[in-house]
């Protein structure tokens, strides 16, 4: 376990491997610590990190409240501590809302962004995240951590993990506010607005079966020339963990390829896609 303090708040990261910098975002309710497996596989090209959001997993949080503008924000600062000039990004729900604002905010720190069943606008939440956006309800689940854990397993779905329950002993970590005011900044968030600005190559992954957040979310990037599209679709919300091998094959392939000298052809893959 290593920790960073910054803006006097101590931010908990983990990091694997040699080679360039990889940087994974968690969603909401999550920790660094469900991207293990990814890490581990990616680790073996590259040199991969992961951080706890502040108010998220071991990141404790003092005086910056919760939103997808001051998380985007952390990134940066957690870059500059760690002294990384630039970085490729992959991030998932809430932590791909993250790194796609970031990306489009920072092109010269971002070399390539993915992003994983992202909301890229905030309305494509489902209706159970939305109701936390409710003090009433937020503190309710705060106060039941049972229904927390069993929340976020039913989010999960079937994995493989072993320490699947350190992965869910983490979502109980949050406050209500944490995980009230995040879900209110997802959905009053609408990257969609800031797309033609997105200069950095991307790659934009759904689950087909996701029902966390809808799946229509790809039909955003038609008109962006420097995104690849990929819907799985036997994967819900997490297809790193629903389909791991077939996932792990699309990311690397993308991380691997050279930086791009103009805009990259779009790549649109809708049907089912299988390994080599």
């Amino acid at each position: 376990m290593s920790i960073v303090v910054i803006d006097n708040q101590v931010v908990h990261y983990e990091v694997f491997g040699r080679g360039r910098p990889v940087l994974f975002l968690h969603g909401w309710l999550g920790s660094w610590r469900y991207w293990f497996p990814t890490m581990e596989v990616v680790a073996d090209n590259f040199r991969t990190y992961s951080f706890d959001f502040w108010g998220f997993g071991d990141s404790r949080r003092k005086q910056t409240q919760e939103s997808i503008q001051n998380y985007s924000d952390q990134v940066i600062r957690f870059l500059d501590a760690l002294g990384i000039d630039r970085v490729q990004l992959v991030g998932h729900s809430m932590g791909g809302m993250v790194a796609l604002k970031t990306a489009i905010n920072y092109p010269e720190r971002i070399t390539r962004v993915a992003t994983v069943g992202a909301p890229i606008n905030g309305d494509s939440l489902s209706w159970l995240l939305k109701l936390t956006d409710r003090p009433l309800f937020a503190d309710a689940f705060a106060r039941l951590p049972w229904l927390r854990r069993q929340l976020f397993r039913f989010f999960l779905g079937e994995t493989n993990d072993p320490a699947v329950s350190e992965v869910i002993d983490d979502s109980v970590k949050s406050s209500a506010n944490t995980l009230r005011r995040a879900v209110s900044s997802m959905l009053r968030t609408d990257l969609s607005l800031e797309l033609d600005r997105l200069r950095v190559p991307s790659l934009i992954v759904h689950g087909g079966r996701d029902d966390i957040v809808s799946p229509n979310q790809i039909d955003l990037f038609d008109d962006i020339p420097t995104s690849e599209v990929v819907l799985m679709p036997s994967s819900r919300h997490f297809p790193f963990l629903d389909e791991a091998e077939l996932f792990n094959s699309v990311l690397l392939r993308f991380l691997k390829q050279q930086p791009a000298t103009g805009l990259m052809p779009q790549i649109r893959v809708r049907e089912p896609i299988r390994l080599p």
